[in-house]
């Protein structure tokens, strides 16, 4: 499994750095009838617009990442930013390494394995820069899950929804040039989430099920973004590190992902997005007791499936997406659709694999 991650990773790091020149990253707004004047307006963000001459073009969000990523952009001091995005996985067939099984197989060892799960989440955002250099970011989601189980011989359906944890994130400019820029992050995650939620005979949901980690959360993060003519590009690192154990006595896995991203601007008001995303995410520490367990026979007291099992959490996992940017230069208002299926995945199986996944969203700038 460590092989496998590091093999990953390193494809990840060859294919993400590529695309990522060193000279010549141009970040102006192709859009600037007067670059003089309106050198201000040089910038990853729109909120000068109002006051440049170029104001007529102002709203510019071509330099921007595809929609799947979060805290990809800082805004100058006063700027506000509120946005609204869906995000949908669906999960089917179950892997051991970087194979598929059966359900026959998916079920050695226990009562029952899940055959395919689907998680939505409705993310609410807000962002405001109290400077040029730091942008602040309040972000929470309501999660909705569902996920169909064999179980000795029977399939069944199990739903859970609600808030997910809460994240307050704050994001530094490293750097702001003509030609790229750069900036750190660092997110709090507070456990508002629900890690009680239970089946119908009062046995909690597996892992997967459950609305939040339980647990606060730090989210550290880079992000470099560059643009040249009809092209932008850029790329980020990201971590999820869990810093306790929970009530429940577990601690989800810490995760790590690194992106990279290509655009090319079709007109003044879109672009179509290429993306490539590699992460890695380890097993559930510990183990949640509530969780149901065989009753009887010598696998007595076992997990009943996968799901349940802290060790058949962890894996990685290789993305392509592709998306496409649509925005109102005069409104402010961004919409972005994404959309993607991994090119490789292993994972500790027996683990429901990744069919594919949508983000969408709308953005709002002042």
């Amino acid at each position: 499994m460590k092989n496998s991650i590091l093999s990953t990773a390193a494809l990840v790091v060859v294919l993400v750095g590529a695309p990522i020149p060193l000279v010549d990253a141009g970040v102006s707004v192709p859009l600037v009838k007067n670059s003089t004047e309106c050198a201000g307006c040089q910038t990853f963000d729109c909120t000068c617009a109002s006051s440049c001459a170029c104001a007529a073009d102002g709203h510019h969000y071509f330099p921007y990442a595809p929609s799947g990523v979060m805290g990809d952009h800082i805004h100058r001091k006063g700027g506000l930013m509120a946005s609204y995005r869906y995000m949908l996985m669906s999960m089917q067939r179950n892997y051991d390494g970087d194979s598929q099984i059966p359900d026959a197989a998916a079920q050695n060892g226990y009562m029952g394995s899940a055959a395919e799960m689907d998680m939505q989440m409705h993310m609410l955002g807000v962002m405001f820069a109290p400077s040029d250099k730091l942008t602040l970011m309040l972000m929470s989601a309501y999660k909705e899950n569902s996920m169909l189980n064999n179980m000795m011989g029977m399939r069944t359906k199990m739903r859970s929804s609600g808030w997910g944890d809460a994240t307050f994130s704050a994001y530094y400019g490293l750097y702001k040039k003509q030609a790229s820029s750069a900036h750190v992050g660092l997110g709090l995650s507070a456990p508002t989430g629900s890690i009680d939620e239970r089946m119908s005979n009062g046995a909690r949901m597996g892992y997967p099920m459950q609305l939040g980690s339980g647990t606060w959360d730090l989210k550290p993060s880079l992000t470099w973004l560059g643009q040249s003519g009809d092209w932008s590009y850029g790329s980020q690192v990201s971590a999820v590190l869990h810093l306790d154990e929970n009530d429940n006595g577990y601690t989800l896995g810490d995760s790590a992902m690194l992106t990279g991203w290509l655009n090319r601007r079709i007109n003044q008001w879109s672009a179509v997005s290429i993306r490539l995303t590699g992460s890695s995410w380890a097993n559930v520490d510990g183990r949640d007791d509530q969780m149901p367990t065989i009753a009887m026979g010598p696998m007595m007291g076992q997990p009943v499936a996968g799901a349940v099992d802290p060790d058949a959490r962890g894996g990685s996992r290789l993305d392509l997406s592709l998306g496409l940017s649509l925005w109102d230069t005069e409104t402010g208002a961004r919409f972005a659709v994404e959309a993607g299926a991994p090119v490789y995945q292993n994972l500790d199986g027996p683990q429901l694999g990744t069919e594919w996944f949508l983000s969408a969203g709308v953005q709002i700038a002042w």
